[in-house]
């Protein structure tokens, strides 16, 4: 997730204390392109979850984000279940990293010392592509504070940034309560995740088919316990 404009999220110490496993990061720059194959060992280029796309590196350069900004009016943020807000996946189908897969888990997301921050763009990227976005969904620019550039496959889960991975998600509660980590309920369930797949329960590759297809069960979908309402990341 991106918080409005804002960079950076998770401190150092959250990644400490679950850390099994440190090595440093050697980030591909290779293209790769989408599939639905098991995702690659070291060296190789990790395949998508179906109808996932591989991006170019973090999905970002210097010169903006990759991938195309739907037109105006063009996407629709859908309703889960559970009343939970969902983006459009003919928009935002949801865009990962070629860096990280199961076989590098511990020397990227996982790895000491953080890794977000090494692969988030900058404000100077993502402000004016939040605006772009909110206005693909039909948002207008004065709603901008009630809405954050969300990943949909989150940064510690190998999403990339390129802009089929961002939608304008609503700063909403149902289920869980704000704390320094969660600023709406999908960031509970990506912390929740996240420290999951540092202490080896679950792998990369599944929740990034499952964050891409429907964050609200990802949690039941990974055969996770259920996230406590108490819970505050």
């Amino acid at each position: 997730m991106i918080r409005g404009v804002r960079t950076g999220r998770r401190a150092a110490s959250l990644l400490a204390s679950v850390l099994l496993l440190t090595a440093g990061c050697n980030i591909s720059q290779t293209p790769a392109t989408s599939g639905s194959a098991t995702p690659g060992t070291a060296g190789s280029a990790p395949a998508a979850p179906a109808g996932v796309v591989v991006a170019s590196g973090h999905g970002w350069t210097s010169v903006g984000l990759d991938g195309p900004i739907p037109a105006a009016g063009t996407c629709h943020v859908r309703t889960a279940a559970d009343g939970e807000p969902l983006p459009d996946p003919a928009c935002t189908p949801g865009a990962v990293d070629s860096a990280v897969s199961d076989a590098t888990t511990y020397s990227t997301v996982c790895r000491k010392g953080g890794y977000t921050t090494s692969v988030r763009p900058p404000e100077s990227l993502t402000g004016p592509a939040k605006l772009k976005l909110m206005a693909a969904y039909g948002i207008s620019a004065a709603q901008v504070s009630g809405y954050e550039l969300d990943h949909l496959v989150e940064l510690n889960a190998g999403g990339a940034s390129d802009v089929r991975n961002l939608w304008p998600e609503p700063d909403t509660f149902s289920q869980f309560h704000q704390s320094a980590f969660i600023h709406n309920d999908k960031d509970a369930v990506e912390e929740y995740t996240f420290t999951a797949l540092c202490q080896h329960k679950t792998t990369v590759s599944a929740i990034e088919a499952a964050m891409a297809a429907d964050w609200t069960t990802a949690v039941a979908k990974l055969g996770l316990p259920p996230i406590p309402a108490s819970y505050k990341g």
